[in-house]
């Protein structure tokens, strides 16, 4: 084949390399939508499937905690090698392509020179002087990336934990729906709970918009030890349920938060690998498990609907939404849901 022909094609797989590259970091630094990217995607699956065997199955959440504080520094720190390596691949590809330099060690050399922005082997030809100048600019960007990318990622958790935070303080060690409920009737706010329905809608807002375009922020765990966002949502969200088909009281707003938080969940299951195209499934709390929670709930003081057949239809409608999703997303980041709500084996709640 023509050396020339040669060096022409391998020039153009260094400048589609050095593309996909830059598409990769625009992708997950700057754009507010989530997009598959290949490279942010397979470096993370890489990074899950070798952590994820350090976590053995029966082991309790606050024991798992410890393995999944390394998830996202590892998930960066390997993006950011990833990027490294294949803008430094990308350029020795072009150093090479457009006779720059002779040998092809010379290229890696060249290449890894300038995108350290050492510049100890510049090449002395003048393509090579002016591909260096970009290479360094990208290497910068690189390192901005780094320092830019992890505070963001902190405030992120910081803001998710401020609400998971206010749950456990108010539910218990092991918070869920009914302990919610319980709580708002010690707290005098068990007739009114808009504002509660309204915060957690704009809590799950927040987890869609950030947790489904960075899926490895859901491997974050809590500050806190022993705390899990999933287990804080499925409270949330069984709470609002029976408030909304249960509850003797105006349940619009409750219902709105539990609209916000399914299509939350899924969003964020569906970037963790969850398969849109499923109908919903059977809900698995039992109609006794129902009724033991009701009557939990009435001694408990609060006013529930008269037409309890009506408000158990209503209920499992709500919960099928989000059922399915949200058991998927614990598997998925190795939260059990055991003890928040009636997720129990046998359905028959706490």
């Amino acid at each position: 084949m023509d050396p020339v022909l040669i060096r022409v094609a391998v020039f153009i797989a260094g400048l589609w390399l050095l593309f996909l590259i830059l598409r990769s970091m625009i992708r997950v630094a700057l754009m507010n939508r989530h997009y598959r990217d290949g490279i942010a995607e397979l470096t993370w699956r890489v990074v899950y499937g070798c952590l994820a065997v350090l976590i053995p199955a029966r082991r309790d959440y606050a024991a798992r905690q410890k393995v999944l504080l390394w998830f996202f520094p590892a998930y960066t720190l390997s993006l950011i090698a990833v990027y490294f390596i294949g803008a430094m691949t990308a350029f020795a590809f072009l150093y090479w392509g457009a006779q720059a330099v002779s040998s092809w060690h010379e290229a890696f050399i060249s290449s890894g020179s300038a995108l350290n922005t050492l510049g100890f082997a510049t090449p002395t030809t003048a393509v090579g002087e002016w591909l260096a100048i970009p290479e360094g600019a990208v290497g910068l960007g690189i390192v901005v990336f780094l320092f830019t990318f992890i505070p963001g990622y902190q405030t992120i958790v910081m803001s998710r934990e401020s609400r998971t935070a206010w749950l456990y303080a108010r539910a218990g060690d092991q918070p869920s729906g009914i302990r919610l409920l319980e709580w708002s009737q010690r707290a005098g706010v068990a007739d009114d709970m808009t504002d509660v329905w309204e915060a957690s809608e704009s809590w799950f807002h927040t987890l869609a918009d950030t947790h489904s375009i960075s899926p490895m922020l859901t491997l974050a765990p809590s500050v806190q030890s022993g705390q899990s966002w999933v287990v804080a949502a499925a409270a949330v969200l069984d709470a609002a349920a029976l408030a909304a088909s249960t509850r003797e009281t105006n349940a619009e707003a409750a219902k709105i938060c539990v609209a916000t938080g399914t299509q939350s969940m899924r969003l964020i299951a569906e970037a963790l690998g969850w398969n849109s195209g499923r109908e919903k499934a059977d809900v698995t709390v039992a109609r006794t498990a129902y009724d033991a929670v009701c009557a939990r709930l009435a001694s408990a003081g609060l006013r529930l609907k008269a037409d309890r057949e009506a408000s158990w239809r209503e209920y499992v409608a709500l919960r099928s939404g989000y059922e399915a999703v949200l058991a998927f997303v614990a598997d998925r980041t190795f939260v059990p849901l055991g003890s928040s709500g009636m997720y129990t084996r046998n359905g028959a709640g706490e």
